[in-house]
């Protein structure tokens, strides 16, 4: 047994996602509370990516049985209603790690996959799928666990400790600044006020949603998206979010449509190191404006590099989520039932070389799944050599399925650009 793996990390501190001895937040006890209202809970995954043939059902539960006793998240439940997490009995690996070989598409399979429920009452809610798909390649490890629980960079970290063969360096832990000012930072962008429909819905997604979750992407080589960023003197984030706004901005041309900004949602972790495998939730939403109206790649990256810093600059995330931790559970579910905005963006790195049972990563996906509200979950998900740019949608909206290959090409316009480096 590899226990090095998930060494070094221990127990909720306080600034970390939970209070002391393990007592849930408001946004855990808010995602606890709007699950038990529905047939599904909200769930956070990562689907990971090997050669196919990598490694046997045999050899992935024995890993999992070794490693998911020392994961606190993994032997947890939360209660509705309930201020602190429910211990449990370790589940039955053999039931919660299972596979399939799929025949036909990858993505069909995938969408079952992510598609089942949830372990139900006292039990943790968590699973793992693994799919092999010899005719793609790729045999794809599907892990999935209540947001309740966890929170998208969480389970990056959980996930690595749960099944890498050696430590993994995940998301980078949130550094907050020297100072930073009042919480009417973060209140006056607040992403669940009202906007009307047209800043918030894409093209294509004004359909009553089915409740069938799809998973579309594009890979891209990590390399080039590091390239532009350092070209332009901007982020990978801003990269990202330039290249989201040209595909939107190209779906309302094609169809004709009046090309209009958008707003989205964009989470922003404030984990901390020594948290990064506490349970809870850390993590607030930031409203982002997609200028889709300016008529050139350039300008849509200088504008959101402009909105990047004032993010920064006003302390948003330190000031908003002292905010968010001072709202009501229940204030904060009704939030959530009639959400502001309907689309979200986010962005995960793993900064190191990731093998499990020696077989080597080859990309990844985090997913946010059916949160309340959300026509469309975007994701921009980076490991050593691959960036996926990944859309999670509901089919009644097939039109999002073309947002990946939309943003490659968004990218390539970005690259073709001769400009001067953007302001630091």
């Amino acid at each position: 047994m590899q226990t090095h793996a998930v060494s070094g990390i221990s127990g909720a501190c306080s600034d970390g996602p939970v209070g002391p001895g393990g007592r849930l937040n408001t946004v855990d006890r808010a995602f606890a509370l709007f699950s038990s209202g529905t047939s599904r809970p909200l769930m956070v995954g990562h689907v990971l990516d090997f050669p196919a043939g990598s490694f046997t059902l045999n050899d992935l539960r024995a890993r999992v049985a070794e490693r998911a006793a020392l994961l606190e998240a993994l032997r947890i439940a939360v209660m509705p209603g309930a201020r602190s997490w429910v211990g449990t009995a370790m589940p039955d690996i053999g039931e919660r790690v299972d596979e399939a070989r799929v025949d036909g598409s990858l993505g069909e399979g995938t969408d079952e996959a992510l598609r089942r429920p949830l372990p139900g009452g006292r039990a943790p809610r968590w699973d793992l799928r693994a799919l092999t798909c010899r005719a793609e390649g790729v045999q794809r490890v599907c892990f999935r666990v209540d947001h309740a629980v966890v929170d998208g960079v969480g389970t990056a970290h959980l996930v690595a400790a749960l099944l890498a063969d050696e430590p993994v360096r995940g998301p980078h832990p949130y550094r907050a600044p020297g100072t930073s000012r009042h919480s009417a930072a973060w209140l006056r962008t607040v992403p669940y006020k009202s906007f009307p429909p047209h800043e918030t819905v894409p093209h294509g997604c004004g359909a009553a949603p089915s409740g069938r979750d799809s998973l579309a992407y594009a890979d891209v080589p990590d390399s080039s998206l590091r390239a532009l960023a350092s070209r332009w003197g901007a982020t990978v984030n801003d990269i990202c979010l330039t290249a989201l706004t040209g595909a939107l901005a190209e779906g309302q041309r094609e169809h004709g449509e009046r090309v209009r900004d958008l707003r989205v949602m964009m989470p922003m972790s404030v984990r901390r190191a020594g948290a990064e495998l506490t349970p809870g939730n850390a993590a607030l939403s930031a409203v982002v404006r997609l200028p889709c109206t300016l008529p050139t790649p350039a300008d849509r990256l200088r504008s959101l590099t402009a909105q990047s810093r004032e993010h920064k600059e006003s302390g948003l995330r330190d000031s908003g989520w002292r905010s968010v931790l001072r709202v009501p559970p229940g204030l904060l579910r009704r939030a959530m039932l009639r959400p502001g905005l309907r689309l979200a963006v986010s962005h995960i790195a793993i900064n190191d070389t990731y093998r499990v049972l020696g077989a080597p990563l080859r990309a990844a996906s985090i997913l946010a799944l059916n949160a309340p509200g959300l026509l469309g979950y975007v994701s921009l998900t980076r490991t050593t050599t691959t960036a996926r740019i990944g859309v999670l949608h509901d089919r009644a909206h097939p039109a999002a399925a073309g947002l990946p290959d939309a943003c490659v090409r968004s990218l390539g316009e970005l690259e073709s650009v001769a400009g001067p480096s953007l302001p630091g």
